[in-house]
């Protein structure tokens, strides 16, 4: 009984925990390039229950003056002792692009880049882009929404500079402003696209290509850090796998707005589930103390 209790328990902090990440989900249903967690639910390990055969029931009788001897075991089933969740994976599936037409909205397309396998599984890569994060080392992000600040650097709206393919902050110079910059397909910043007299380039946008995303870690701030230095498609003997840059677009977040709130009901109908049969445990134990109370 007392075991029920505890996986009963163990479903309902799982279910707290999922209903954690889901919300997270639904709070950034609107923030550029958000990419959602699924919560990973698994089981305590199981238990094979058996029983002991006594002598008799094993066939043939005792022996006179001869020792009981115990049969073999014999299989009753298994028993999960409760559920935990382990972990959040990312869905780094690309959100839809929605057109804005502002300059200086940047949506990456890598819907083309092909699938790999990594240690037996089949696993998408990821293009992201670069920022360089307040303590100075590289993160990766999908939002493309940016600004230009006062000094000129490309910046995101969480105010992350954006990296360059020479690996060092963009910096429009020439106090040119977001309408007079074009970006193309390969991240090429182009100045003032229309006056052949004055167009020059201004830069390049580093974008990187992570072959197992999985491996990454999220630092808040729509950011992932990874343990080892990505090098960007610009570098040396690096190419475009099928990524390609679309200006005047946003991606949206991949989350699901609908389906987020049907999971989160459905998750505290399991937990409302869990918390009966702790009350019904709670009752059946008040009625065995009444039971077997000894009244002085």
């Amino acid at each position: 009984m007392i075991r029920g209790l505890y996986s009963a328990a163990s479903g309902m902090f799982s279910m707290e925990r999922k209903q954690e990440a889901l919300a997270d989900n639904l709070a950034n249903a609107q923030t550029p390039g958000f990419k959602k967690d699924d919560t990973v639910l698994r089981a305590f390990p199981k238990l094979l229950i058996q029983r002991i055969q006594d002598f008799n029931q094993n066939g043939g009788g005792p022996i006179a003056g001869a020792p009981q001897i115990p049969g073999q075991q014999v299989p009753v089933g298994e028993l999960v002792t409760g559920v935990y969740a382990q972990e959040r994976i990312p869905s780094f599936n690309q959100g839809p692009l929605v057109q804005t037409g502002s300059p200086l909205d940047i949506a990456i397309e890598d819907q083309d880049i092909p699938s790999q396998d990594i240690n037996g599984r089949q696993v998408k890569p990821a293009a992201f882009f670069a920022v360089q994060l307040p303590d100075g080392t590289v993160g990766y992000t999908r939002n493309g929404k940016w600004d230009l600040d006062a000094s000129g650097n490309l910046v995101t709206s969480e105010g992350y500079r954006v990296l360059g393919a020479d690996h060092q902050p963009v910096k429009i110079t020439d106090s040119i402003q977001k309408e007079d910059l074009s970006i193309d397909s390969n991240g090429n910043i182009i100045a003032y696209p229309g006056d052949p007299a004055k167009t020059k380039t201004a830069g390049q946008i580093g974008m990187v290509v992570v072959q197992n995303p999985f491996e990454l870690r999220r630092m808040g701030g729509n950011v992932y850090q990874s343990a080892n230095p990505v090098p960007f498609i610009q570098d040396p003997g690096e190419t475009n796998p099928g990524v390609s840059l679309n200006q005047g677009f946003m991606e949206q977040s991949n989350v699901d707005p609908g389906q987020t709130m049907a999971d989160m009901m459905m998750t505290v109908k399991a937990y409302e589930a869990n918390q009966k049969v702790i009350g019904t445990y709670d009752q059946s134990l008040q009625q065995l103390y009444s039971v077997g109370k000894i009244n002085g």
